[in-house]
Protein backbone atom coordinates (compact mmCIF):
# COMPACT_ATOMS: atom_id res chain seq x y z
CA UNK A 1 0.00 0.00 0.00
CA UNK A 2 1.50 3.45 -1.03
CA UNK A 3 1.83 5.33 2.32
CA UNK A 4 1.95 9.19 2.10
CA UNK A 5 4.10 11.50 4.23
CA UNK A 6 2.59 14.22 6.00
CA UNK A 7 3.50 17.17 3.75
CA UNK A 8 2.13 15.65 0.66
CA UNK A 9 -0.03 17.56 -0.97
CA UNK A 10 -3.40 15.15 -0.66
CA UNK A 11 -2.60 15.72 3.05
CA UNK A 12 -2.17 19.14 3.03
CA UNK A 13 -5.16 19.97 1.26
CA UNK A 14 -7.67 16.26 2.66
CA UNK A 15 -8.30 14.83 -0.06
CA UNK A 16 -7.23 12.29 -2.68
CA UNK A 17 -4.01 12.21 -4.46
CA UNK A 18 -6.12 10.86 -7.78
CA UNK A 19 -7.75 14.12 -8.60
CA UNK A 20 -8.54 13.01 -12.46
CA UNK A 21 -10.69 10.63 -11.81
CA UNK A 22 -12.64 13.31 -8.93
CA UNK A 23 -15.53 13.83 -10.19
CA UNK A 24 -18.41 16.72 -9.06
CA UNK A 25 -21.76 15.83 -10.82
CA UNK A 26 -23.10 19.31 -10.37
CA UNK A 27 -20.55 20.75 -13.06
CA UNK A 28 -19.29 17.96 -14.57
CA UNK A 29 -20.77 15.68 -17.36
CA UNK A 30 -20.47 12.01 -16.49
CA UNK A 31 -22.00 9.73 -18.70
CA UNK A 32 -22.29 6.78 -16.58
CA UNK A 33 -24.02 5.48 -13.73
CA UNK A 34 -22.30 6.41 -10.20
CA UNK A 35 -23.52 3.08 -8.46
CA UNK A 36 -21.36 0.86 -10.37
CA UNK A 37 -22.25 -2.94 -10.70
CA UNK A 38 -19.18 -4.57 -8.41
CA UNK A 39 -16.83 -6.25 -10.83
CA UNK A 40 -13.84 -6.35 -7.89
CA UNK A 41 -12.67 -10.13 -7.16
CA UNK A 42 -12.65 -9.57 -3.60
CA UNK A 43 -15.96 -7.92 -3.17
CA UNK A 44 -17.58 -10.39 -5.94
CA UNK A 45 -20.38 -9.57 -8.11
CA UNK A 46 -22.99 -11.04 -6.79
CA UNK A 47 -24.10 -12.62 -3.30
CA UNK A 48 -23.46 -16.05 -2.85
CA UNK A 49 -25.33 -16.48 1.13
CA UNK A 50 -27.05 -15.49 3.95
CA UNK A 51 -30.22 -13.21 3.55
CA UNK A 52 -29.34 -11.34 0.39
CA UNK A 53 -28.65 -14.90 -1.93
CA UNK A 54 -28.38 -13.86 -5.49
CA UNK A 55 -28.40 -10.43 -5.29
CA UNK A 56 -26.03 -8.24 -7.44
CA UNK A 57 -23.77 -6.57 -5.72
CA UNK A 58 -23.28 -2.42 -6.88
CA UNK A 59 -20.39 0.06 -5.14
CA UNK A 60 -20.35 3.88 -4.32
CA UNK A 61 -17.34 5.81 -4.01
CA UNK A 62 -16.51 9.27 -3.09
CA UNK A 63 -13.51 11.79 -2.46
CA UNK A 64 -11.11 9.85 0.16
CA UNK A 65 -10.32 12.50 3.07
CA UNK A 66 -12.78 14.75 1.83
CA UNK A 67 -15.76 12.66 3.67
CA UNK A 68 -13.58 11.27 6.05
CA UNK A 69 -12.97 11.81 9.78
CA UNK A 70 -10.03 13.42 10.30
CA UNK A 71 -9.23 11.28 13.38
CA UNK A 72 -8.80 8.05 11.13
CA UNK A 73 -5.94 5.89 11.86
CA UNK A 74 -5.17 5.19 8.49
CA UNK A 75 -5.62 8.94 7.30
CA UNK A 76 -1.86 8.85 5.88
CA UNK A 77 -2.07 4.82 3.94
CA UNK A 78 -5.79 5.01 2.95
CA UNK A 79 -6.80 2.20 0.82
CA UNK A 80 -7.70 4.60 -1.80
CA UNK A 81 -3.80 5.26 -2.20
CA UNK A 82 -4.20 1.80 -4.37
CA UNK A 83 -7.06 2.62 -6.38
CA UNK A 84 -5.75 4.80 -9.31
CA UNK A 85 -8.38 4.17 -11.67
CA UNK A 86 -11.68 4.24 -9.19
CA UNK A 87 -14.19 6.94 -10.67
CA UNK A 88 -14.96 9.34 -7.18
CA UNK A 89 -18.15 11.65 -6.87
CA UNK A 90 -17.81 14.64 -4.69
CA UNK A 91 -20.43 15.16 -2.03
CA UNK A 92 -23.68 17.35 -2.59
CA UNK A 93 -27.42 17.52 -3.31
CA UNK A 94 -25.93 16.73 -6.89
CA UNK A 95 -24.60 13.45 -5.99
CA UNK A 96 -27.67 12.16 -4.21
CA UNK A 97 -29.78 13.39 -7.38
CA UNK A 98 -27.60 10.64 -9.50
CA UNK A 99 -27.52 7.98 -6.92
CA UNK A 100 -31.45 8.75 -6.34
CA UNK A 101 -31.96 8.11 -10.44
CA UNK A 102 -29.17 4.91 -10.57
CA UNK A 103 -31.88 3.21 -7.47
CA UNK A 104 -35.04 3.80 -9.74
CA UNK A 105 -32.87 2.31 -12.37
CA UNK A 106 -32.14 -0.92 -10.43
CA UNK A 107 -35.68 -1.47 -8.60
CA UNK A 108 -37.03 -1.97 -11.90
CA UNK A 109 -33.81 -4.34 -12.84
CA UNK A 110 -33.80 -6.32 -9.92
CA UNK A 111 -37.77 -6.29 -8.34
CA UNK A 112 -37.02 -10.08 -8.16
CA UNK A 113 -33.73 -10.52 -6.32
CA UNK A 114 -33.05 -7.02 -4.89
CA UNK A 115 -29.65 -5.96 -4.90
CA UNK A 116 -27.20 -4.47 -2.21
CA UNK A 117 -25.49 -1.53 -2.08
CA UNK A 118 -21.45 -1.01 -0.93
CA UNK A 119 -20.87 1.87 0.89
CA UNK A 120 -18.15 3.32 0.65
CA UNK A 121 -15.41 1.37 -1.21
CA UNK A 122 -13.18 5.00 -0.39
CA UNK A 123 -14.40 7.95 0.81
CA UNK A 124 -17.37 7.97 3.87
CA UNK A 125 -20.57 9.66 4.77
CA UNK A 126 -20.76 13.44 5.16
CA UNK A 127 -23.33 14.81 7.55
CA UNK A 128 -26.13 13.41 9.16
CA UNK A 129 -28.74 14.99 6.32
CA UNK A 130 -26.60 12.19 3.84
CA UNK A 131 -27.56 9.61 6.08
CA UNK A 132 -30.96 10.29 6.49
CA UNK A 133 -30.76 10.31 2.54
CA UNK A 134 -30.17 6.73 2.84
CA UNK A 135 -32.79 6.29 5.38
CA UNK A 136 -35.19 7.53 3.08
CA UNK A 137 -33.92 5.51 0.06
CA UNK A 138 -34.34 2.41 2.47
CA UNK A 139 -37.85 3.63 3.60
CA UNK A 140 -39.28 3.59 -0.54
CA UNK A 141 -36.89 0.63 -1.75
CA UNK A 142 -38.35 -2.83 -0.48
CA UNK A 143 -35.52 -4.38 -2.56
CA UNK A 144 -32.55 -2.47 -1.53
CA UNK A 145 -30.00 -3.04 1.19
CA UNK A 146 -26.59 -1.62 2.37
CA UNK A 147 -23.38 -2.40 4.20
CA UNK A 148 -20.16 -0.90 4.08
CA UNK A 149 -17.83 0.99 7.10
CA UNK A 150 -17.17 4.39 8.66
CA UNK A 151 -15.23 6.35 10.91
CA UNK A 152 -17.25 8.80 12.40
CA UNK A 153 -17.94 7.05 15.61
CA UNK A 154 -20.79 7.59 18.04
CA UNK A 155 -20.83 11.21 19.90
CA UNK A 156 -20.82 12.60 16.42
CA UNK A 157 -23.47 13.84 14.61
CA UNK A 158 -22.67 11.25 11.53
CA UNK A 159 -21.58 8.96 14.16
CA UNK A 160 -24.97 9.36 15.83
CA UNK A 161 -27.29 8.85 12.66
CA UNK A 162 -25.42 5.88 11.47
CA UNK A 163 -25.98 4.06 14.60
CA UNK A 164 -29.75 4.95 14.54
CA UNK A 165 -30.22 3.49 11.30
CA UNK A 166 -28.07 0.71 11.96
CA UNK A 167 -30.58 -0.28 15.13
CA UNK A 168 -33.50 1.15 13.22
CA UNK A 169 -33.18 -0.71 10.11
CA UNK A 170 -32.96 -4.23 9.38
CA UNK A 171 -31.46 -3.44 5.69
CA UNK A 172 -28.48 -1.32 6.86
CA UNK A 173 -25.39 -2.77 7.83
CA UNK A 174 -22.74 -0.38 8.38
CA UNK A 175 -19.82 -1.47 10.75
CA UNK A 176 -17.85 1.51 12.70
CA UNK A 177 -14.22 1.12 12.12
CA UNK A 178 -11.77 1.00 14.51
CA UNK A 179 -13.76 0.98 17.58
CA UNK A 180 -13.09 -2.67 18.77
CA UNK A 181 -15.59 -2.06 22.32
CA UNK A 182 -18.56 -1.81 20.34
CA UNK A 183 -20.04 -6.20 18.74
CA UNK A 184 -20.86 -4.14 15.48
CA UNK A 185 -17.40 -2.87 14.67
CA UNK A 186 -14.09 -3.49 11.84
CA UNK A 187 -10.83 -3.27 13.53
CA UNK A 188 -7.20 -4.10 12.26
CA UNK A 189 -4.92 -6.00 13.89
CA UNK A 190 -3.55 -4.33 15.95
CA UNK A 191 -6.40 -3.46 18.65
CA UNK A 192 -9.03 -6.57 17.67
CA UNK A 193 -10.62 -7.32 20.32
CA UNK A 194 -10.34 -11.50 21.82
CA UNK A 195 -13.90 -12.17 20.43
CA UNK A 196 -13.37 -10.70 16.87
CA UNK A 197 -13.38 -13.16 13.50
CA UNK A 198 -11.10 -12.49 11.20
CA UNK A 199 -11.88 -11.18 7.76
CA UNK A 200 -12.85 -14.68 5.94
CA UNK A 201 -11.92 -13.71 2.42
CA UNK A 202 -8.33 -12.32 3.41
CA UNK A 203 -7.55 -15.92 5.06
CA UNK A 204 -8.95 -17.83 2.20
CA UNK A 205 -11.98 -19.24 4.10
CA UNK A 206 -14.22 -17.50 1.28
CA UNK A 207 -13.74 -16.34 -1.94
CA UNK A 208 -15.36 -12.89 -1.85
CA UNK A 209 -17.18 -10.93 0.32
CA UNK A 210 -20.26 -11.86 -1.80
CA UNK A 211 -19.41 -15.88 -0.31
CA UNK A 212 -19.03 -14.60 3.33
CA UNK A 213 -21.41 -12.08 4.38
CA UNK A 214 -19.97 -12.48 8.18
CA UNK A 215 -20.29 -8.34 7.68
CA UNK A 216 -23.60 -7.80 7.49
CA UNK A 217 -25.01 -10.71 9.56
CA UNK A 218 -23.23 -11.42 12.72
CA UNK A 219 -22.94 -9.44 15.80
CA UNK A 220 -19.24 -9.57 16.30
CA UNK A 221 -16.08 -7.59 15.80
CA UNK A 222 -14.44 -8.24 12.31
CA UNK A 223 -10.71 -8.14 12.65
CA UNK A 224 -9.25 -6.74 9.13
CA UNK A 225 -5.13 -7.94 8.16
CA UNK A 226 -3.41 -4.73 7.42
CA UNK A 227 -2.42 -4.30 3.67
Amino acid sequence: MTTLTPDHPAIINSTTIYQKNVYDLAVDDYPHAVLKRSTNRKLGRKVNKTQYRGRPIYTLSLVARETCSPDCEHWLDCYDNVMPFAHRFRAGPALEERVTADLDVYDRRHRRTGYLVRLHVVGDFYSPEYVAFWEQQLSNRPGLAIYGYTRHHPGTGIGDAVQDLEAKSDRFHVRFSMLPDYEFSANNEANAPEVSVTCPEQTGRAASCGDCGLCWTMRRPITFIDH
